[in-house]
């Protein structure tokens, strides 16, 4: 049975992706490039493990869905911009 506290894992997993997608924003600036190794990758992988530990306490979780989602969209953006710019711009 999963703990009352689990139900705010779905809440900051999906926090943690809109913060992340934040970073991605300024890191597809050209010279900002390697804003995303330090911010976006970390946040948006972290952001991951928490929505998909609430997924498996609470399959239906639309938040925690919502979190997992954005948060793997985010990281492929980011992995895929720091390869067009050599893993530094």
């Amino acid at each position: 049975m999963p703990s009352p506290g689990d139900s705010h894992m779905s809440g900051l997993g999906c926090i943690l992706s809109i913060v992340a997608g934040c970073f991605l924003l300024l890191g597809l600036i050209p010279l900002l490039g390697w804003l995303n190794w330090l911010t976006t990758l970390p946040i948006s992988l972290l952001a991951a493990l928490f929505s998909y530990q609430r997924m498996q306490a609470a399959p239906d979780d639309a938040l925690a869905r919502l979190g997992l989602i954005a948060s793997v969209l985010i990281f492929a953006v980011g992995a895929f911009r720091l390869a067009l710019g050599g893993g530094i711009l």
